[in-house]
């Protein structure tokens, strides 16, 4: 099975009529592999495929990286756990995201919801404000900052 090398993303996938006789061939990724320039995957299929960007552009879920007659190769992001915080009010929210921002965390914001990384501290700070949250697994937008690393001691 032969390498192959990216060098741009070609699109978004969307499967169309087109390509359904297409073989797709997926390349899981964690969110931090977004933003990496160079890089060396495999493809659920056991290809290699080596990503060679240019240094500002960014991966995201479902962007077409290969495509010839027979297969397409596509991006997967695999979602990660977050916590999803539900503030009932504008006030609420601000007084929220003023904390998570205190506290040197990423957040982003969607309409009435705030997502945080899933730490326990910042469990403890919505539970203190009684703001309503869950644990859930999304694919993280670009741009949205992770670390995997735990505030746990060691």
């Amino acid at each position: 099975m032969e390498t192959v090398t990216v060098n741009r993303v070609l699109g978004s996938y969307l499967r169309t009529g087109d390509d359904l006789c297409k073989e797709v061939e997926w390349v899981d990724m964690d969110h931090d592999h977004c933003g990496k320039a160079r890089w060396k995957a495999l493809s659920d299929k056991g290809r290699v495929v080596l990503i060679d960007l240019p240094r500002k552009v960014r991966l995201a879920d479902k962007d077409v990286l290969y495509e010839d007659e027979t297969r397409v190769i596509v991006a997967r992001v695999k979602p990660e756990q977050v916590l999803v915080m539900r503030p009932r009010t504008i006030e609420e929210m601000g007084a929220l995201c003023y904390h998570i921002g205190n506290l040197h965390q990423p957040c982003w914001v969607n309409q009435s919801r705030v997502f945080t990384p899933n730490e326990s501290f910042l469990k403890d700070l919505a539970q203190s404000m009684a703001v309503p949250f869950s644990e859930e697994e999304q694919i993280l937008p670009q741009g949205f900052a992770t670390r995997h690393r735990t505030h746990a001691a060691p």
